[in-house]
């Protein structure tokens, strides 16, 4: 397990939908062997991550930027520092409108990688 972490030290590879979007993993099965995986998103001004689900629940807490994000069956909703979005697994979600540079802590429920 790697206990001490950087964000300037963690490995951004190409998101699999955004090319532009990066993704640098913090903790998953493969290199940590836990039961849930958690990463930093960056998504630069003006990019989006179409609509997409997970199998998993995923957790989505903006650390800086702002941007939107819409969520099936509840709508759309602002993404900003300080606010916290639970999606269900198997629910159609996406982030748009993204006026300044996103860095998300994104934690899913189970492993994705």
């Amino acid at each position: 397990m790697r206990e001490f972490q950087t964000v300037d030290n963690l490995v951004f590879i190409d998101h699999p939908v955004n090319k532009n979007v990066k993704i640098g993993y913090i903790l998953t099965h493969k290199d940590d062997n836990v039961d849930f995986t958690s990463a930093i998103v960056k998504i630069p001004k003006g990019e989006v991550i179409p609509e997409h689900t997970h199998d998993v629940y995923d957790i989505i807490c903006p650390l800086s930027g702002k941007g939107k994000i819409w969520v099936e069956n509840t709508g759309e909703h602002e993404l900003k520092k300080g606010v916290f979005v639970k999606v269900p697994p198997h629910t159609k979600h996406r982030i748009f409108d993204v006026q300044e540079d996103l860095e998300i802590y994104d934690i899913f429920s189970g492993f994705v990688l």
